[in-house]
């Protein structure tokens, strides 16, 4: 296929979805009333009253606990919404109202209202407008500023580049033009900064509140990190008091495992009189969410919804090493079957010519040459400009090295690249002008190829994001974190890669995370249509490629979690307590909205366990308990003869043995060969020719594939598996032919074992375990005798001789398994129906009192008030030392190196050397954390103490060290491999922390400390690692 041909696809032209609507519509009709349900409850909260006495540390749950019961001084400051009643749980229940306004069809605008609230249709506005616009309002648009004009709180859920920051324009135009307060939050402060420049332009009464920078803090619009505003709550500040809207851009964040409970603290507490405009990326339970902020503030909270693109894009993939895109999905949202069984066949065809040996393992295919090649084709075919998106910091740099080659700039695009960019770094000394990455970043950017991920330094990306703004960055290669927030359209958006390492295994990207980076696709007044070209190397199913490229949203889930520094917050702050955050948090809300669910849920499984009769019932369930004792047993002799040390020697080409792999029973399968992974457990793939159904076969996915009894008809394949999931090893070998590639050679296989079964009624020989694999430790022996006397027991039960016991053990287990879902259903229900995280909140109490950081009535002590000075570290175990006297000793560069271990989070590759004057803080540092960890696993905490005190790495101390003696950045990034840019963000962040260090020396009085901590602050701010942003 010619190289033209590859971009042929692009051509085909496509009935457009997107229906022109009128301009002069606007939806204030109500149409149709429908009910929702929420509940909060009033728990007495029980703990015990542990003035340091030890709880030991047993398996019992905390139910379970003699804890004597806690008197609680401080009361929630607000009532519940209805009293709890003593009748069925439907009973306390108070009902929200949702009302659907009339409204176009390209959006969706419905209201959440309070029980005690009458709906009231919206007002037209009267009077000018707040601001105008040059441009004719989407829909959306139009009925969010509607709810603003009625002063009503409103969550717009639109897809990226919609158009929501036009919202959010208006609110601060309407308080200002109002003499109101209006505080707007943004997840980051490179956001931060970003809309500061944005909304200053254009209103200029604005500040700026980062923790890094403030401009003009009694401006009328404020624009912070979400942080910084759950801070100044806590610290009641005057300027919570004086506001009337606030502003919560991309609150999809509150998903978020780390920093997703910092949105919803702060939600919580901001006073019922405040209006909200939430700003986020589509979400399906959007009126789940406004039903919550509805609930919480007693106020009436609208959902505005819409998922129409304002340029509609084609998705395509390009199966890795072929000629040509597919399109599977086009503009209408419809998904192509037929192309997408076109691109697997053609994927197909191009992995088998690409598999390099006997043993039939899939070859590999360079994806930087598919990048190339599909980078090559945009810009020739005027696709520009292109993201493309990968999923690691070295990947971004290999791949826009490969395409620097190519030159995709005019000679007056470079003149005004390097006036940009040298008018970006005149800010910087003339040392650190010379620094490697701005050297060799400036040849790539003149020839319009740009890298943005969280290893540059802070200069260098807002300067990529300028030029790419301008057009003067034709190919932008990023990572995921380019889609979050920044406006940054292009027309195309490629990704190299379907698969991610999210830090804890290699998985399929998701729906929600594949429309996020996609939606940067298509620019709005400037393309007809979006480009996102999806590369594949791995043979995915129909199913796996519709829910990425078809799937919904992700849904906006709490990720609420205690905190000791909110507990210690709490217990401060006069007229509100732990519980009254646990109550309100969307996690609780979430749980009381699954009740009605819960329950049609449990009673579906009672019938369900009531209709199945079974005759002997008595009988059939001792079989049943005999065959799973016996299961158990088989095991634990699996665990043991699955040890490397014992297993390895029997794993000759040719062994025949079983595989377990969930409910998923292979027969006996053929050993080829094994191999180490690498990693610090010892983990072993073994290569084995299993005998599948024909359909999964055809998979190339081993998680698709499902195994075929060797009687029946189905096809031999080889598959990778771990070695703990063999289950029974026979004493015979098999015969393996030199050349496993043909479907052939290894259906020979096939019928050679079905031979040695047919010759073997009884079953195959297995090696015994004792005798064979010479494991002769007590267990092995104790579970060998259980086993036979299992076995024993269960070839005498009278059942066995029961022509019908498949079909009546088949019934009695799915009784079994139903009676197994009643039982969760009911513990489900019991939960939803209590306060949530009672437990976790009961035993972070015990580790601050047996810490020192409050008493039993809950009053907080010196300890306390200084934890509570710090949130960028870990709270306890700074205050700890601090305590106990470890920064007293060391001087400011040794005080500031031990603090990085807090703020550093990244992996680096390898542990530094480090002097005497470093490592002796370090493990005070270590003992302190092990210290903290025995109290809290004592508590009952679920911890893992190595991991908690790996937590605190060390890796940065003697980079700060150096830093914060004068040593200069070019000098200290030669000291390590870490990025650039990750040595700036641990500095930040390592200044942040002292300031709060600062403030925790000054709580205690110790003015000595005090000014060394403040002197590290000063020493640490300095040339670019604190380098202004260009957008201020």
């Amino acid at each position: 296929m010619s190289d033209d041909a590859l971009f042929d696809v692009f051509d085909q032209d496509e009935p457009s979805a997107i229906v022109e609507l009128p301009k002069n519509v606007t939806a204030i009709e109500q149409v149709t009333t429908t009910t929702t349900t929420t509940t909060t409850t009033t728990t007495i909260i029980k703990d015990d009253e542990d003035d340091g006495e030890k709880i030991s540390n047993d398996k019992r749950v905390w139910e379970e606990d003699d804890d004597q019961t806690d008197v609680n001084i401080k009361r929630t400051r607000t009532e519940l919404l209805t009293e709890t009643s003593s009748g069925g749980f439907f009973e306390n229940v108070p009902r929200m109202q949702i009302h659907t306004v009339e409204t176009i069809e390209s959006c969706l605008h419905e209201v959440v209202l309070p029980p005690n609230f009458e709906y009231v249709p919206l007002k037209a506005p009267v009077g000018p407008p707040a601001k105008e616009y040059k441009f004719s309002l989407d829909p959306f648009q139009r009925e969010a500023i509607t709810c603003l004009q009625n002063n009503q709180s409103v969550l717009v859920s639109a897809h990226t580049s919609a158009g929501k920051t036009v919202v959010a324009e208006y609110a601060v135009a309407m308080a200002l033009r109002d003499k109101q307060r209006v505080i707007y939050t943004t997840p980051i402060k490179a956001l931060s900064n970003q809309k500061y420049r944005e909304l200053h332009e254009e209103f200029k009464d604005v500040g700026l509140m980062t923790g890094d920078v403030t401009l003009n803090p009694s401006a009328s619009c404020l624009i912070m990190t979400t942080e910084i505003l759950r801070s100044m709550l806590y610290r009641g500040s005057e300027i919570t008091r004086e506001v009337a809207w606030v502003i919560f851009d991309e609150i999809h964040y509150l998903r978020d495992k780390e920093r997703g409970v910092i949105w919803e603290e702060t939600i919580i507490l901001l006073p019922d009189n405040v209006h909200y405009v939430f700003l986020s990326a589509t979400i399906p339970n959007a009126k789940q969410f406004a039903e919550w902020i509805s609930f919480l503030h007693n106020q009436p909270c609208h959902v505005v919804y819409t998922d129409v693109r304002p340029v509609p894009l084609h998705h395509y993939i390009y199966p890795a090493g072929a000629d040509g895109l597919h399109l599977v999905v086009d503009e209408t949202g419809k998904f192509r079957e037929d192309n997408f069984s076109s691109a697997m066949a053609t994927l197909r065809d191009v992995g088998d010519a690409a598999k390099g040996d006997k043993r039939g393992r899939r070859g590999g295919l360079k994806t930087e040459t598919n990048v190339f090649k599909i980078v090559k084709m945009i810009m020739e075919r005027n696709l520009a400009p292109v993201i493309v998106f990968s999923f690691s910091k070295k990947d971004c740099e290999t791949y826009a090295c490969a395409i620097a080659k190519l030159d995709f700039n005019s000679e007056d695009e470079k003149h005004l690249v390097e006036e940009v960019f040298n008018n970006a770094i005149d800010l910087l000394s003339d040392e650190d002008k010379k620094l490697p990455q701005i050297n060799t970043v400036l040849p790539l950017l003149k020839k319009g190829v740009g890298i943005h991920h969280s290893g540059l330094l802070p200069i260098i990306k807002e300067t990529i994001e300028i030029l790419f703004g301008e057009g003067l960055i034709k190919a932008l290669f990023a990572t995921e974190t380019f889609s979050m927030g920044l406006n940054m359209p292009a027309r195309t958006v490629l990704f190299t890669a379907a698969r991610k390492f999210d830090g804890k295994e290699l998985r399929w990207i998701t729906s929600g995370e594949y429309i996020q980076m996609s939606g940067r696709a298509g620019r709005r007044g400037k393309d007809e249509r979006g480009i996102v070209v999806l590369i594949i190397d791995e043979r995915m199913s129909p199913t796996t490629a519709k829910e990425i490229v078809k799937g919904k949203a992700d849904p906006l889930n709490s990720a609420f979690k205690l905190t000791y520094n909110m507990v210690l917050n709490l217990l401060r702050v006069e007229g509100i307590n732990p519980e009254f955050m646990l109550e309100r948090s969307f996690y609780q809300f979430q749980h009381f909205s699954s009740i009605p669910a819960l329950y049609e849920k449990l009673q579906t499984c009672e019938q369900q366990y009531d209709s199945i009769k079974i005759e002997n019932e008595d009988e059939v369930a001792s079989y049943y308990k005999l065959k799973k004792k016996l299961e158990l047993v088989q095991d634990q002799i699996a665990i043991m003869i699955n040890e490397p040390k014992y297993l390895l020697p029997f794993l000759q080409p040719g062994r025949l043995v079983t595989v377990k792999c969930g409910d998923l029973n292979f027969d006996w399968c053929v050993v080829l060969n094994f191999h180490k992974k690498p990693g610090e457990k010892p983990l072993y793939i073994i290569d084995v020719l299993a005998h599948l159904t024909f359909e999964s076969a055809a998979q190339k996915l081993t998680v698709e594939i499902q195994p075929c009894p060797l009687s029946e008809r189905g096809e031999m394949k080889v598959i990778p598996i771990q070695h703990t999931l063999i289950r029974d090893i026979s004493a015979i070998r098999v015969y393996i032919p030199d050349d496993l590639r043909t479907k052939e050679s290894r259906q020979t296989i096939l019928k050679s074992v079905q031979d040695i079964i047919g010759r073997h009624p009884l079953g195959l020989p297995l090696l015994d375990p004792i005798r064979d694999m010479g494991i002769k430790s007590s267990d092995m022996i104790s579970y060998i005798k259980q086993y036979s006397t299992l076995q024993t027991r269960l070839d005498e039960h009278p059942l066995t001789k029961n022509s019908q016991l498949i079909y009546i053990y088949e019934q009695y287990e799915r009784k079994a398994h139903i009676e197994k879902q009643v039982i969760d259903a009911k513990n489900e229900l019991k939960k939803a129906q209590s306060l949530l995280q009672i437990g976790d909140l009961k035993r972070h109490k015990r580790v601050l009192r047996r810490l020192g950081y409050c008493n039993s009535a809950d009053v907080i002590d010196l300890k306390g008030r200084v934890a509570c000075e710090i949130d960028t570290g870990d709270e306890l175990v700074t205050t700890e030392l601090l305590f106990n006297g470890v920064f007293n000793d060391l001087t400011v560069s040794q005080a500031c190196a031990l603090l990085s271990c807090f703020v550093f989070q990244e992996k680096a590759n390898e542990m530094p050397k480090l002097p005497q004057e470093l490592s002796g803080p370090l493990r005070l540092l270590q003992e302190t954390a092990r210290r903290v960890a025995r109290v809290s696993i004592e508590s009952k905490i679920d911890m893992d103490e190595e991991r908690y005190v790996d937590g605190f790495k060390p890796y940065m101390m003697d980079v700060v060290k150096a830093w914060v003696d004068g040593q200069s950045f070019a000098s200290i990034c030669k000291m390590t491999t870490i990025f650039e840019g990750s040595i700036v963000r641990c500095m930040r962040r390592l200044e942040e922390l002292l300031r709060q260090m600062c403030c925790a020396a000054k709580a205690i009085g110790n003015s000595e400390l005090e000014a060394k901590f403040t002197e590290g602050t000063q020493k640490i701010k300095r040339d670019i690692v604190f380098a202004a942003s260009l957008y201020l």
